[in-house]
């Protein structure tokens, strides 16, 4: 008798479990959805690590290039090739960039990766970066939100014959004197100099004072290219070959990682540049940059 009881209860707890399980799912869709990603996720090879740099001493000059030019967006902009530095802020070694104002320009900074990548079939990266924006005001630390005209980026990008080998911005941010604007944003084109997608591919996402982790997954997966944003690990912008009729996301490649601090925009109405101000100093804290590959 207490063997057909036990058995009884796990019958019970069986159909009881079954019927949570689809009571719980608003379609089969759903269900189908969640078991293709584990799928995907059961047969993906495990990380590795392809680049790195902690920012822990000089030898990270042998891994980028610091620029020495105008930024293309902004004649108010000087990028300064001695403009990067690495400093202890915040207990820890970071790249430092710093826009600080010189005459009637913006002295900033700009560095490139040496390393480039971009996913063969089958294959996936991952960009990470943990990035803080700050300022100074004398010598009281201030909000990057309360500087106006400061735009800093987290990018990957082919330059040369820009955009026919696209661009994936992972976050591009906006001062405007007590209050910001974040976004990841893409451009393509078949032809240098003429981005065919204007800002259809532009999301916008929401982001606070401090320390951040700013991620670009980029995969191929039997052809199917999928670029996915992500801030302190939710995502925030997904986009894929179909998300417009001009983007040709297979075509994108390979990149190079660019993290650059520019000041007021001529090139479209993006600031009043009349009202610029980064204070004494506004900086952008780099911690880390990684670069992760696995075969899918």
């Amino acid at each position: 008798m207490k063997t057909k009881i036990q058995n009884l209860a796990k019958i019970t707890v069986l159909i009881l479990s079954t019927v949570t399980i689809f009571s719980n799912c608003s379609k089969e869709d759903d269900i189908v959805d969640e078991i293709s990603q584990n799928s995907n996720h059961l047969k993906a090879s495990a990380w590795t690590r392809v680049f790195t740099d902690n920012f822990d001493n000089t030898g990270s000059w042998n891994n980028w290039a610091r620029t020495q030019r105008m930024d293309y967006n902004s004649s108010l902009c000087q990028y300064v090739s001695s403009n990067p530095q690495i400093a202890n802020y915040d207990w820890r070694n970071v790249l430092v960039l710093t826009a600080t104002k010189n005459g009637n320009i913006w002295n900033s900074g700009h560095v490139k990766s040496y390393f480039s990548f971009k996913p063969a079939r089958n294959e996936e990266y991952r960009v990470s970066a943990q990035i803080k924006l700050i300022a100074m005001n004398g010598n009281t630390w201030t909000s990057f939100s309360s500087t106006y005209g400061v735009w800093p980026a987290f990018w990957t990008v082919q330059e040369s014959w820009w955009p026919v080998n696209g661009e994936i911005d992972i976050m591009e941010g906006y001062s405007y004197g007590g209050s910001t604007k974040f976004a990841s944003n893409l451009f393509f084109g078949n032809t240098s100099g003429q981005n065919t997608l204007g800002n259809s591919c532009e999301r916008t996402y929401g982001v606070s004072d401090g320390w951040h982790m700013y991620d670009e997954y980029w995969k191929n997966e039997n052809g199917w290219v999928t670029v996915t944003i992500q801030l302190d690990g939710y995502t925030v912008a997904t986009y894929t070959n179909n998300v417009n009729g001009n983007l040709r996301l297979e075509s994108f490649g390979p990149h190079n990682i660019i993290l650059n601090l520019c000041v007021g925009c001529t090139s479209w109405n993006a600031f009043d540049n009349s009202r610029i101000n980064v204070f004494s100093k506004t900086m952008m804290w780099v911690d880390y940059v990684t670069v992760d590959k696995r075969t899918l």
